[in-house]
């Protein structure tokens, strides 16, 4: 992403080695892609192309220039912090744009100027690059990851739900919905909560009478409630109050 980001563009074709985040195997001249990978290269719109098994010759140019930049550059080099080695790896490149190639007998420079108008575009945003996972919402509203339970909306019960995590935030999926955002504590047994989870549930009286069923029964002439019955009371039931003499009347009856 920094790479095409860097040029202003993405090239038609991309070689890859046969490692297994990018290729998984090949059956009947068939290739199976990484999932995550093929996203990658759909979000990019560029064909992705694996070298064949046991032939290094094949990528030799993509290569050859770890070597040099290891002998030139790396060799003997000293940092304290990695912004800091970007920034001289980043100066020392800039320099190197004005050699002439050995291979095209030009300079870098010029001769990516002339290449430049061959790059595709660029998407309108990164792609994205977090971790996913799945997790199924049990029935108290709550999803496990990593040894802590995440509160999540009461109508997703059942549902299995996509987790993008990555530096230590962790987004909740429903499909395409982004359900909730969480800051992924630290240690284990934590309940991690969103109040307005809670707000939705006291307002759907569908759900709370499928949960609270002897609560929302109405015995003889008893007021109606206005409210939400069970753990998240708000009023109560108040029955109509008779004299003693009715029942004495009834009874003697």
């Amino acid at each position: 992403i920094h790479g095409f980001e860097f040029f202003g563009g993405i090239p038609s074709e991309i070689l890859y080695d046969r490692m297994k985040n990018v290729f998984i195997r090949q059956l009947a001249g068939a290739i199976e892609w990484n999932k995550d990978f093929y996203s990658f290269c759909l979000h990019y719109g560029f064909k992705p192309l694996v070298a064949p098994a046991y032939s290094p010759w094949v990528k030799g140019k993509v290569e050859r220039p770890i070597d040099y930049i290891r002998e030139d550059f790396w060799r003997g080099y000293s940092f304290t912090d990695l912004s800091g080695a970007n920034a001289d790896l980043l100066a020392w490149a800039s320099g190197r744009e004005q050699r002439i190639h050995g291979t095209t007998h030009e300079k870098v420079c010029d001769r990516f100027e002339r290449e430049r108008p061959f790059l595709g575009a660029l998407p309108a945003g990164r792609f994205d690059t977090s971790a996913r996972h799945f997790r199924k919402v049990k029935k108290d509203c709550t999803i496990a990851f990593r040894c802590n339970d995440y509160v999540v909306p009461h109508r997703t019960v059942g549902k299995t739900l996509i987790l993008r995590v990555k530096n230590g935030i962790m987004r909740v999926f429903d499909d395409t919905e982004e359900l909730v955002v969480y800051q992924i504590p630290q240690g284990k047994g934590n309940l991690i909560q969103d109040e307005r989870f809670y707000k939705e549930l006291r307002k759907d009286l569908t759900q709370m009478q499928r949960k609270y069923p002897r609560q929302f029964r109405v015995k003889g002439r008893a007021k109606k409630t206005l409210g939400i019955i069970g753990k998240y009371q708000d009023t109560v039931i108040v029955p109509q109050i008779r004299s003693i003499r009715e029942y004495e009347a009834l009874a003697e009856g």
